[in-house]
């Protein structure tokens, strides 16, 4: 949760609780949450280390995108950095050649790498607190209802909470395959 704090949900909500609330801090986390499900993985930068095996392609997914590499073994040894790329959460290896490897399926892998982002995309911070604010306006009930009243067949009332339609707005650092 430390990409959007309680300190910047009450500024953008415009509502300042008193001291010790521990409500917004519930909003935010739930926010949170719900963009990394979305997403795929935690935005914010943390080390990751990933055992795989190879499927035949020459590229292996990782669960988050890559900002560095750390280390690579295959089957067991250790690989010079030379060579390894990343494309989003794709990691390959370009070989002397410029062909890239494949990986045969008894190839075994454990890559270690810092997967994120450091600063999180302003995007990504934002809709975050698009939501946890939705959170905390729904605490009375009233989420994204409207109503419309009829002259003879009296009022309906409507629904249009969909937490979709905020997270599409990041759908650029979604990973679909991890």
């Amino acid at each position: 949760m430390a990409y959007i704090t309680v300190e910047m949900l009450e500024e953008f909500a415009g509502k300042f609780p008193e001291d010790g609330a521990a409500m917004p801090a519930v909003y935010a986390s739930a926010a949170t949450d719900a963009v990394a499900r979305y997403l795929g993985y935690d935005p914010e930068l943390r080390e990751y280390t990933v055992r795989a095996w190879g499927d035949g392609t020459d590229s292996i997914a990782l669960p988050a995108p890559v900002a560095s590499l750390i280390s690579v073994r295959v089957n067991g040894r250790e690989q010079e950095p030379e060579g390894w790329e990343w494309k989003k959460n794709y990691l390959s290896h370009r070989l002397a050649s410029g062909q890239l490897e494949l990986f045969d399926s008894g190839t075994r892998l454990e890559i270690s790498f810092m997967g994120g982002y450091a600063p999180v995309p302003g995007k990504i911070v934002t809709t975050a607190l698009q939501l946890a604010n939705l959170y905390w306006e729904s605490a009375g009930g009233n989420l994204a209802v409207a109503s419309t009243a009829f002259a003879d067949t009296g009022t309906r009332v409507f629904n249009n909470f969909k937490e979709d339609r905020f997270l599409e707005q990041v759908n650029a650092w979604r990973i679909y395959n991890a």
